[in-house]
């Protein structure tokens, strides 16, 4: 028999796979269901890292398994090709953006194929494509023809190296996350989206979504819906302090009062404070400071604004106006009620600060709230939308200003609205756009002398908002995607992806959908069926993989040694995909897959054609195998497969149809192995357009038990196994998970104790 070289193999199905077009998706099968299996589509920022992998062939798996289910599954992949990283390497070595861009997105395609996933090459969608963005345009317009997009100013994070305003999640512990620059915090005029008029329906329609409590919490409170009251406590001067609370009932408890140091009566109350220069000091340096930073810091800072004193309305006591970064400007109103007894921000404040911590009876909310004048109303801790970049590489927004500087939408039959070439995009604190001759020549040519052209790009966000639509239907020129491809796909059935884009990515492209959905451009008033969250793949030290902590784990490296079948099936074998847990990479437990893939490969020199026996194991196994992968637990379902290689290890012959059956359960998982073993044994058809095993009802009495392996007495995993299964056959599937592995490794097994049906311990 011929050895297992996973580079011929690899190479070899990929190909073949490419030339007979077997993951080309149609839009519609007789005689099928359309099941839309998403993941987020690739940023081309540098070569694939081992997150990638398993952010893509993972789910790869579960694609696979749905369409041997004999579903017509659609798993497309593109590129999310605008952003800031590409812009600044194109800085940094003088070169073109989109030339740098395409050029990695190259590099990657061959690297994305390297997993041997089923994506269908023929949909892929690239955002920095004058034909994609086209479409972005288009959706603005309309959004600005129906009042869901306007021109204000707004509090703004600034990188100052960079010279553009950053997202919320592209600011980390208060620095640039590109660049590493102090982030500052700046007004400045910029292109909003009005998503706060959808923030109930974002907090509502979540009830209807078949997704984790964990998720839908995280987007509850990003949205930060409170119901409460408003109410004025008089100052001083002749001003007076609107503040938000849930807590009117807590009013008599009054200690102090707090502004936001970006509230714009601190500025009016200057002449007032004797401590103005200490003030002015505290609200630069909160500049420096993201909102996120601001509400996780544990430390408490703030200054008072001497000579100002608020006055209680419940009680007309006075109490000193504060100013703090624990309060945010976006909030509420900017400023609250402190109330130190019955509030731990507050309480942690006064302490800091020895201010007053006051216990006062409770009053009835909506009573006290009308008895001193106040009103009951709903805030929202989420803001609008903010999409104003000021960098070249992103799309143009499509807007010119007539002489008058009246903004006007760029009228479709101009759309694409194409970036210039001729742009020097060097930082220097204005957008780059603004230097392009071309653009302001173009601008005059098509509306007239004197007219001007926006010199702002889009938040990249905006591009990634609607990105699975042109899934479906990406070679159309005349509407962003039929009627026919959106009623064939949508909504989306599973949407697997990252922890980190649960709250701005979700809620953006929720928005998004809601408004196309209002202004009768699709059918659908929410895009996700189901979404799943995955955590992280950690370096071998458990921390998070980085460059400069040389501790990243490149997969070429791996899979030119042990294959792309291993490196999927590690990956898968980590731990439950569908949950928000960290895995560290672990080099011993990539070898033990490698070595489960051999056994398979060697059993087949064992096959029997006399023996065509199907045993209760293989039953039970497929039985397991489908269970396991519909709830995600792709790595309990390889160690099924394990139990039975290990049941053959110990048979001097094996059924040549249940060997077969085992190829087609190992397919989804190891798809190049899968289909040369399957060829190997005279078959035609590929392996991946077979359908998934069935199994015997009678053969799979349940006479499984999961139960948790215990090392030193503390449960580290845990293994499906037969009731009756023998020590020994426990003990070799119990090594082979990667999890024992790593807690095991170089240390001696002192004693490994079974107890049927009950426990399973190692001592080490």
């Amino acid at each position: 028999m011929k050895n297992y070289d996973h580079k011929d193999i690899e190479q070899k199905w990929q190909k073949t796979w490419d030339e007979q077009g077997i993951y080309k998706t149609e839009n519609n099968v007789p005689g099928k269901e359309n099941y839309f299996a998403l993941v987020e589509f690739s940023y081309p920022s540098g070569n694939l890292h081992v997150g990638h992998w398993y952010a893509f062939s993972v789910p790869d798996i579960f694609a696979r398994y749905k369409r041997m289910k004999g579903f017509n599954v659609l798993y497309p992949m593109g590129f999310d090709a605008f952003g800031l990283p590409a812009e600044n390497a194109a800085i940094k070595l003088g070169a073109d953006p989109k030339v740098l861009t395409y050029e990695q997105m190259d590099v990657m395609r061959g690297q994305l194929r390297s997993m041997g996933a089923m994506f269908d090459w023929s949909r892929e969608i690239v955002s920095c494509d004058p034909e994609y963005y086209k479409w972005t345009q288009w959706m603005f317009n309309q959004f600005l023809k129906n009042d869901l997009v306007y021109r204000a100013v707004t509090s703004v994070n600034w990188c100052p190296k960079d010279q553009t305003v950053l997202a919320n999640e592209q600011v980390t512990d208060g620095k640039c996350e590109r660049c590493g620059s102090e982030v500052v915090q700046r007004n400045q005029e910029q292109w909003m989206l009005r998503i706060t008029k959808y923030a109930d329906r974002l907090i509502d329609d979540l009830e209807g979504l078949n997704w984790p409590h964990a998720i839908k919490e995280s987007q509850k409170n990003w949205i930060g819906r409170s119901e409460g009251s408003e109410i004025t406590f008089k100052l001083s001067t002749d001003h007076e302090i609107k503040v938000f609370t849930t807590r009117a009932d807590t009013l008599f408890g009054v200690t102090y009062v707090v502004l936001a140091p970006e509230h714009s009566l601190v500025q009016e109350l200057k002449s007032s404070v004797e401590n103005w220069d200490e003030v002015q000091k505290y609200i630069s340096d909160t500049k420096k400071k993201s909102e996120l930073d601001r509400q996780q810091s544990k430390e408490k800072t703030g200054v008072q604004l001497k000579g100002i004193f608020a006055t209680n309305p419940a009680n007309n006591e006075q109490v000193p106006v504060w100013v703090a970064d624990y309060v945010l400007v976006g909030y509420g109103t900017g400023a609250v009620m402190a109330v130190p007894q019955h509030d731990e921000r507050d309480n942690e404040f006064a302490r800091a600060y020895k201010l007053p911590i006051i216990d006062r009876p409770l009053v009835d909310k909506i009573e006290i709230t009308k008895k001193v004048g106040g009103k009951l109303i709903n805030t929202y801790r989420l803001r609008d939308w903010g999409i104003s970049r000021q960098r070249y590489w992103g799309t143009p927004i499509p807007i010119v200003y007539d002489p008058e500087g009246n903004a006007h939408p760029v009228p479709d039959e101009h759309l694409p609205w194409v970036l210039p070439t001729d742009v020097d995009h060097t930082p220097d604190g204005t957008a780059p756009l603004a230097r392009s001759q071309e653009l302001i020549e173009r601008t005059e040519k098509i509306f007239g002398k004197g007219w001007r052209p926006e010199v702002e790009t889009m938040d990249t966000f905006v591009d990634s908002s609607w990105y699975f639509y042109r899934y479906l239907d990406s070679k159309n020129s005349e509407t962003f995607a039929s009627e026919k491809s959106r009623d064939a796909w949508m909504p989306i059935d599973l949407y697997m992806g990252g922890a980190e884009h649960t709250t701005m990515h979700l809620l953006y492209s929720r928005f998004w959908v809601k408004a196309l959905y209002d202004l009768g451009l699709v059918k659908e008033n929410e895009s996700y069926t189901i979404r799943r969250n995955r955590g992280l793949i950690l370096g071998p030290d458990g921390n998070k993989m980085s460059k400069s902590k040389g501790n990243v784990i490149n997969p070429d490296e791996i899979v030119e040694l042990l294959g792309a079948d291993t490196v999927r099936l590690y990956l898968a074998f980590m731990g439950p995909y569908g949950v928000t847990t960290n895995y560290p990479w672990d080099p011993n437990g990539v070898v033990g897959v490698r070595r489960f893939l051999e056994r398979v490969w060697k059993a087949k020199e064992k096959i029997s054609d006399a023996n065509n026996e199907e045993s209760d194991l293989v039953h039970k196994t497929i039985k397991g195998i489908g269970e396991d992968i519909e709830e995600y637990k792709f790595n309990t379902a390889i160690s099924k497969m394990m139990v039975l290689v290990n049941h053959w290890d110990k048979q001097e012959s094996i059924s040549k149809t249940e060997y077969i059956l085992l190829l087609q359960l190992l397919a989804p998982f190891a798809p190049h192995m899968a289909e040369e073993l399957w060829s190997d044994l005279g078959n035609s058809e590929s392996v991946h357009t077979t359908s998934w095993p069935v199994f015997d009802t009678e053969k799979v009495i349940d006479d499984m038990v999961t139960l948790g392996i215990q090392i030193n007495g503390k449960v580290r995993a845990e293994i499906t196994i037969q009731k009756d299964a023998v020590v020994e056959d426990v003990k070799n599937a119990v090594v082979e998970i990667s999890e024992i592995q790593r807690w095991v490794d170089g240390k001696e097994i002192k004693k490994f104790i079974y107890i049927p049906g009950k426990i399973i311990s190692i001592v080490i």
